[in-house]
């Protein structure tokens, strides 16, 4: 039964792993002639998988002098085309096409004739015989022809021939005919045929051509989609011109071509004159130049054309980019300005979170002071103090050590109290407190032990050393002086008593104390302060001194 579950589960697995993650947008794409190396780039962006890149399937089509690649796109039978031209007069005719980029810098389109005709300008045209392919001349013909003292156009004889033939001119039929400077030229030197080519750059006329287009509608409704298809399209070209060879070996492999590999590289060496990919950015169109060809074709032609047309003849994937990073932009601002005020707030409510922490923490301090703390004297109190001896009572204890323990009380201090007044003994004892504080090392505990007592604690100090330290805050307390409220100066005293606790191994690696087992430090110190009060005060007692005057006495 599990077996049969899994089996399912990896069917289940399996038909879904085969529909693609992201659906591909179906294109057609109609080319202006036969396949042949002027629509390389297209070759290259399909077989490189740059159309894939951008999610979009291509259906790419060879064009014909029976279908309008215009009227498809506006039909809707087709999404892009390629066009010269003839698209700015399509737009100014109202038509709603829109160019895309533009991938000829100059018009490959120029007059052919034979050299033995001697026509090497514009002038020798007269009452000459053209033949075009659509019985007229194109606008950037006629704007060269126009540049002459006298309008050569209406003394021209024009006829209409078939796309791409050289018989009219090889015979004498006609004086010259249109042709591209990528195709007719090569037929003409491999018959070796001599030739004249008039070129309308050579003139100054810059007229665009090979126009990447589509519809008005596509960019309304996806323009997206066309922008994808023309960041993928200009991706092809630069693959294509930086790799002819390989895209020349494509077109004879997969698409019907009637050129040989020489007529290719041919046609891919002139494309290179006329693309200018060496100096302006491949696709590029200058809204200036479309301005200058459309008053071009106004002026050539017999229709009362509106320049107005032209508006939005470029509101192509450039401008919907534009208006898609404003957006972004107004997006990003008001995001930026959101982030700012959560940022802003977050560093309001951590700044007082801080402070309060901060609060907190000395309040926190001032606690643990005021457990440990004597209020009076602001030194540790008797609480604070058992902790410190019962530590270093262990340490002693453990490691073998040595400390010191000087009990100190202030003499009279009852007798001082009641004839000063309370406020005066308070001050007195803070002042002794001060004394004692400031006379210890950092690592000794001074605290106030009871009313007028006060006690230290000495690490690693014998009872000889704390001795000499009772002595010299002995004689501080007393060069100490008061000046009471009725003005008496009053000189206060202290008594100190010493006691040294010692803890060593004995055999059994125990530690002993070398003192009573019943008289701790503290009493010890206590008691020797006891015999220092009895015995005139003023004065510093040993516990030591005491025990062999109590052995004497014995």
């Amino acid at each position: 039964m599990s077996l049969s579950l899994f089996r399912q589960f990896a069917i289940f697995i399996t038909i879904l792993s085969s529909y693609p993650v992201h659906a591909l947008d179906t294109v057609n794409f109609d080319l202006r002639w036969n396949h042949q190396f002027q629509f390389a780039g297209y070759y290259a962006a399909i077989e490189k998988g740059y159309y894939q890149d951008e999610d979009i399937k291509v259906n790419i089509r060879a064009g014909s002098a029976q279908k309008d690649n215009i009227d498809e796109v506006i039909s809707g039978r087709t999404d892009f085309s390629i066009s010269n031209s003839e698209l700015i007069q399509a737009r100014l005719q109202g038509k709603p096409v829109v160019a895309i980029s533009a991938l000829f810098q100059y018009s490959p389109e120029v007059l052919l004739s034979l050299k033995s005709s001697n026509i090497h300008n514009p002038s020798a045209l007269k009452n000459k015989i053209i033949a075009t392919n659509s019985g007229q001349l194109e606008s950037h013909l006629l704007a060269m022809l126009d540049m002459q003292d006298s309008p050569l156009a209406e003394q021209l004889t024009i006829i209409k021939k078939s796309d791409f033939e050289l018989e009219p001119l090889i015979t004498g039929k006609v004086d010259m005919i249109t042709s591209y400077l990528t195709n007719q030229p090569y037929t003409l030197s491999k018959m070796g045929i001599d030739y004249n080519i008039m070129d309308p750059q050579a003139y100054g006329i810059n007229f665009y051509s090979d126009f990447l287009f589509t519809s008005e509608q596509l960019i309304s409704t996806n323009y997206r989609l066309v922008e994808r298809f023309q960041r993928a399209s200009i991706r092809g070209w630069q693959y294509a011109l930086a790799n002819p060879d390989e895209i020349i070996n494509l077109i004879l492999a997969k698409y019907p071509t009637t050129k040989s590999v020489d007529a290719l590289r041919y046609e891919a060496k002139m494309m290179s004159t006329i693309m200018r990919n060496d100096l302006v950015e491949l696709g590029h169109i200058n809204p200036s130049r479309i301005n200058a060809m459309a008053k071009s074709i106004i002026e050539f032609s017999e229709q009362n054309y509106d320049l107005a047309a032209m508006d939005g003849f470029l509101t192509s994937t450039e401008d919907k980019s534009i208006q898609q990073f404003q957006w972004r932009l107004r997006f990003l601002l008001l995001f930026f300005i959101i982030a700012a005020c959560i940022i802003g707030l977050y560093f309001r409510l951590h700044h007082k979170l801080r402070l309060e922490i901060k609060e907190q923490r000395l309040l926190t301090r001032q606690l643990k002071a005021a457990v440990n703390t004597d209020p009076l004297s602001g030194i540790y109190n008797r609480r604070k103090f058992a902790k410190c001896y019962k530590h270093e009572t262990e340490r002693s204890l453990r490691y073998g050590g040595k400390f010191s323990i000087v009990m100190i009380d202030i003499d009279n201090f009852k007798q001082t109290n009641d004839t000063y007044g309370h406020e005066f003994g308070d001050e007195v004892i803070k002042k002794v407190a001060s004394i004692l504080a400031d006379g210890v090392r950092d690592i000794d505990t001074c605290a106030r032990y009871g009313g007028e007592e006060f006690i230290l604690l000495l690490p690693n100090t014998d009872e000889y050393a704390s001795g000499v330290l009772a002595e010299r805050l002995r004689k501080k307390i007393q060069q100490c002086t008061f000046i009471a409220q009725n003005n008496d100066i009053v000189t206060i005293t202290c008594s100190f008593g010493v006691a040294q606790f010692q803890g060593n191994l004995d055999s059994t690696s125990r530690f002993v104390v070398q003192q009573s087992q019943h008289e701790g430090t503290i009493a010890c110190a206590d008691k020797a302060l006891y015999f220092a009060k009895k015995n005139s005060r003023n004065r510093v007692c040993y516990w030591s001194h005491i025990t062999e005057v109590l052995a004497d006495t014995a």
